[in-house]
């Protein structure tokens, strides 16, 4: 029988999308976080199909880069699934996909891992730096998977709206490109407030 072996391996860029997504998610009212695959106790149970009909909210802080409208989302159960290595072999695959939102990193893939990682995405949360890497395969990213959300944050420098903004940039063709594609982009006042957290919850200064 395989045992499974937890292994905690966390960067400062993990940490700070971690950071991230909690904020996120923290705004939204839900019930249950899928934090527990593979086992079977009560406050692990799926979310039942009711759960994830509910109304939209508006989150300021996270605007869409064509629309410049704020990103609408609600969660109840939500599967926060790593990148890490550690997930091959897990068969946690259907446990995720009964979750109501489905968070993942930068460009971790699903395709091939299904039966571990699961099929569904519901959110994307991407690192400035890993957005060229997302573009190497915008097909897959932006076609295929065009239900799915990005939220993409990086410094001001990078994200600057002025034309000197070599991500933004890149995102803007993007969506030209993928007019379907849901693309947003955490704001400079929300980019300061997430730094903020971090330093004080890590002591560093990002």
């Amino acid at each position: 029988m395989f045992q499974r072996i937890p292994v905690l391996a966390v960067s400062t860029v993990s940490v700070f999308l971690f950071l991230v997504v909690l904020r996120l998610i923290n705004e939204v009212s839900f019930l249950k976080l899928l934090s527990c695959f593979g086992q079977t106790s009560a406050h692990c149970a799926p979310a039942p199909v009711s759960w994830r009909h509910r109304s939209l909210t508006y989150h300021d802080g996270y605007i869409n880069i064509k629309t410049r409208e704020p990103l609408q989302l609600d969660c109840n159960h939500c599967a926060i699934v790593s990148n890490s290595g550690q997930m091959t072999g897990q068969k946690a695959g259907h446990e995720i996909d009964q979750s109501s939102c489905i968070w993942r990193m930068n460009n971790a893939p699903t395709k091939g891992y299904t039966e571990d990682v699961g099929k569904r995405t519901t959110i994307r949360v991407v690192s400035h730096t890993s957005v060229p890497l997302l573009l190497k395969d915008p097909d897959y990213f932006f076609k295929e998977s065009n239900d799915t959300i990005y939220v993409i944050w990086g410094p001001f420098r990078n994200m600057r709206e002025d034309g000197k903004g070599i991500v933004y940039n890149m995102l803007r063709r993007t969506v030209e490109n993928y007019s379907s594609a849901k693309v947003y982009i955490t704001t400079e006042m929300r980019m300061n407030y997430c730094d903020t957290i971090f330093k004080k919850e890590t002591g560093r200064d990002r």
